[in-house]
């Protein structure tokens, strides 16, 4: 049997590599020591659109009728409503973390979330009354 040489090894080394860069750095496991990567700022108080002109009232009511037994929380307005009630409706499904639609000039979202909805409108200077 003819015997098989040892194959030569393939240098990782960042001065070895024809493009000058670590194979830890390509495989995101090692970062290039001279530029570390940048951080995205987010800008904490500037409100989005939908949010910047909200009514001053909000009515939450739990319902289950004609639903197959499954919970909702609808959310009309008494004093107007927003200008952009699809956009409001993101940003709730958003901060909630359910679903949730649009139905005519009210907001429903999936599940009981009549707390948590109450505490995201009273932090948005958003009078709320709970309807039974």
């Amino acid at each position: 049997m003819a015997g098989k040489g040892k194959k030569e090894r393939i240098s990782v080394e960042a001065d070895a590599s024809p493009l000058g860069i670590p194979l830890g750095a390509l495989l995101g496991r090692e970062t290039p020591a001279e530029a570390p990567p940048a951080r995205k700022v987010r800008p904490e108080a500037a409100p989005s659109t939908a949010e910047g002109k909200l009514p001053g009232r909000a009515v939450l009511s739990r319902e289950t009728k004609g639903r197959g037994g499954k919970t909702i929380t609808r959310i009309s307005f008494r004093d107007g409503t927003p200008p952009d009630t699809a956009a409001l409706a993101k940003s709730l499904r958003t901060a909630m973390g359910c679903g949730g639609t649009v139905e005519g000039d009210d907001i429903l979202l999936q599940g009981d979330q009549i707390e948590r909805t109450a505490e995201w409108f009273a932090a948005r200077r958003v009078k709320v009354t709970r309807a039974h």
